[in-house]
């Protein structure tokens, strides 16, 4: 139960945070660069096996909300994909990224959270990336 309490207070300071880096363009840009870095590590990759695509779908979402490419998910619904994706990349939250293990069950959580929370807005952006890839591939 405390874990819980600790991981979804440390969430909220993420949502607080997130709340300035959405307007951001630079350093939700850095964000984006860190959080693609730490998936590159084969510990990571390894543990995350199965929720590597969700991760990725959320890194593109912000990504391209954060270039002006795609604007059609609700601000506060942008905010949780950001605050989730900063709470996967701080070392520091409710289950510190060392212990081998057990350090990234407290970022599945969260991001399993976010994914249920804005899935409705995350298959909207997957259906246009994908209407956007099929666009290029028949010119």
């Amino acid at each position: 139960m405390w874990k819980k309490i600790k991981l979804f207070m440390y969430f909220r300071k993420m949502v607080r945070h997130a709340r300035t880096l959405i307007e951001n363009r630079e350093e939700s840009g850095q964000m984006v660069q860190n959080v693609r870095a730490k998936l590159q590590k084969d510990d990571i990759q390894e543990a995350l096996r199965g929720f590597l695509d969700k991760i990725q779908a959320l890194i593109r979402l912000a990504d391209q909300y954060r270039v002006g490419n795609y604007r059609e998910i609700s601000k506060k619904s942008m905010v949780l994909v950001v605050a989730g994706l900063l709470y996967f990349l701080s070392p520091i939250d409710a289950i510190p990224d060392i212990i081998a293990g057990l350090g990234l069950v407290d970022d599945i959580a969260i991001i399993s959270y976010v994914w249920k929370t804005v899935n409705e807005e995350i298959d909207q952006f997957l259906n246009w990336e994908q209407d956007k890839t099929d666009k290029t591939d028949t010119l």
